[in-house]
């Protein structure tokens, strides 16, 4: 599974991309993302997904994960509402993976992909999922 972040949909729109892979977007990152297609034009493609439209995505989960991140980590701002993007990909991650047989397998769809540029959600993601070996971080330069 793929998710990115908002730079990943920044980096798809600039460059016009046409994916050859599916990609998912935590909740708070499809807000983010209708701002970011305002920004730059065209339209995300298709094989950007909603994570919240996926049947082994579990809401309470999600609100359980988001609420515990939320409080657990700064660089968040209410005042400017940025920083919310990242607790949501750590929360959804949660909340694809909390059914499953081991923590970031997704019923045999392999592991859990992020793409972003963002240096303080890749050290989250590496805090919060270091020991389960399945969730990966790459550049958005390798988005196809």
């Amino acid at each position: 599974m793929n998710l990115i972040d908002t730079n990943g949909i920044t980096r798809i729109l600039r460059n016009r991309l046409r994916l050859t892979e599916d990609y998912y977007l935590a909740p708070d990152v499809v807000d983010e993302s209708e701002l970011a297609q305002l920004v730059h034009g065209g339209q995300i493609p298709r094989r950007v997904q909603h994570l919240a439209e996926l049947d082994t995505f579990d809401m309470v989960v999600y609100l359980d994960q988001y609420k515990r991140i939320l409080n657990a980590y700064g660089g968040r701002s209410f005042y400017n509402m940025t920083g919310f993007g990242d607790v949501s990909i750590l929360a959804g991650i949660h909340a694809v993976t909390a059914h499953s047989g081991r923590q970031g397998r997704l019923f045999n769809s392999g592991p859990i992909v992020v793409f972003t540029d963002d240096g303080p959600l890749t050290n989250k993601i590496n805090q919060e999922f270091a020991n389960n070996g399945t969730v990966s971080i790459k550049p958005t330069a390798n988005i196809t």
